[in-house]
């Protein structure tokens, strides 16, 4: 990735997940902490993920940008709310600039597994915003490893267009 920023939340965030796994495989799959070790990581995923996407496109636009170009980027894009939907991100890149909205879109279109991991991005977003609204969600911690993993390959062709 040319965000090395980025990058290095990813990877924290995947060394987080491992551990988890680590630990519910020493618990055991039926210990009453699991499903709460399991929500850690639908919140952690997901979280990472919307801080990646919003900082790809926040901080190379931010770069030799007036304090006041920083300032907005700061406010609308960094520490805005948005789920990190395939939507959300189309219209992010699309605000900045319709050519990397477009090529984001391509470079998608060429992955053998798109609609893999278009799935799991929205199968992140979505148990995240069971959770966060009262729910339970029916992820395990495989499939959220699993969504994250994909998510992170969304993230990765982003960084590409952007950078």
């Amino acid at each position: 990735m040319n965000n090395s920023q980025v990058q290095q939340q990813l990877d924290d965030c995947a060394v987080d997940l491992a551990q988890v796994a680590t630990i519910v495989t020493g618990l055991g799959i039926g210990s009453n902490i699991v499903p709460y070790l399991t929500k850690y990581a639908i919140i952690r995923a997901c979280g990472v993920i919307e801080q990646s996407f919003k900082s790809v496109i926040a901080d190379h636009c931010s770069h030799r940008s007036k304090k006041q170009v920083k300032q907005f980027l700061t406010r609308r894009i960094r520490d805005g709310s948005a789920n990190p939907s395939f939507d959300n991100m189309c219209r992010f890149l699309g605000d900045f600039d319709d050519d990397w909205k477009s090529e984001f879109k391509a470079k998608l279109a060429h992955e053998s597994n798109k609609s893999q991991l278009l799935t799991s991005l929205q199968s992140l977003v979505d148990a995240r915003n069971d959770f966060a609204h009262g729910g339970n969600p029916s992820a395990s911690l495989g499939d959220v490893t699993r969504y994250f993993t994909d998510a992170r390959r969304v993230i990765e062709l982003m960084d590409q267009v952007v950078s």
